[in-house]
């Protein structure tokens, strides 16, 4: 991610546990712009993955980094289908945890509540209850 040109973000469970919120987590998903999805992906040498349009989740630009202890979905022009809307997942804070000399960044314990909220999958509002039980 040092690569990264444009603001970048973890979401999900792993944001959660750099919050302090322990939980299972599947994989690390991080949001950023497409033009940094492009160029992360192919610096890694990951071809893209096509998506449809019909699921809840839909990235412009979205690769799996695999081979590593946790999978890392990188996704780029992030969105999520509410009903009849796309809503682009674009957080509006950014904290900074330092992890083993690595500078990793998260959308504030509110902010990171109300996307969990927006998800709304059953895991993402057990996770989002626990990080409002915070404030």
């Amino acid at each position: 991610m040092t690569r990264a040109e444009d603001r970048w973000w973890l979401i999900g469970g792993a944001a959660c546990a750099l919050h302090g919120f322990a939980g299972e987590i599947a994989d690390i998903d991080v949001i950023m712009s497409v033009r940094d999805a492009r160029q992360i992906l192919s610096d890694l040498g990951i071809a893209p993955e096509p998506q449809g349009r019909a699921g809840r989740f839909r990235s412009a630009t979205f690769g799996r980094w695999k081979g590593l202890p946790l999978q890392v979905d990188l996704m780029g022009g992030f969105e999520v289908h509410t009903g009849g809307d796309r809503i682009a997942v674009l957080p509006a804070t950014r904290e900074a945890i330092e992890i083993g000399g690595q500078r990793l960044y998260v959308p504030s314990r509110r902010e990171l509540a109300s996307i969990l909220r927006l998800f709304g999958r059953p895991k993402d509002i057990a996770r989002a209850r626990a990080l409002a039980a915070a404030f």
